[in-house]
């Protein structure tokens, strides 16, 4: 990636996560546990993701990175004997790597992120 798209990428988070000037984003940061993005704040950032950048949505599933919003206390106290439930709130982790590397390939390729 050049250093202009990382700058571009770097400010589209910092804007629209609103990460503070003085907090490095680095690539191995994760969208929800280091900046602080769930539920309808990561779909609407991933929404404008899609919009400002040239990668084409692929096989992307919210799902699959973020879990919804709300707190289902049921739900909580299920998980376990629930396998069912395990698997619902265990997500892949969703990183600025990621995001940069789905630039360079153009396309959401979700077995290729990952690696």
């Amino acid at each position: 990636m050049t250093t202009q798209t990382w700058m571009e990428l770097e400010s589209f988070i910092r804007t629209e996560a609103g990460v503070r000037a003085t907090k490095p984003v680095t690539a191995s940061d994760r969208l929800e546990d280091d900046l602080d993005l769930t539920g309808d704040d990561a779909d609407e950032f991933m929404g404008k993701f899609f919009e400002r950048f040239p990668v084409k949505p692929g096989d992307y599933e919210f799902s699959r990175y973020f879990s919804e919003e709300g707190f289902n206390l049921l739900a909580i106290l299920a998980m376990p004997f629930s396998r069912k439930q395990q698997k619902k709130y265990d997500k892949q982790p969703l990183t600025v790597g990621m995001l940069e590397r789905a630039i360079n390939l153009g396309v959401w390729d979700s077995e290729k992120l990952a690696g």
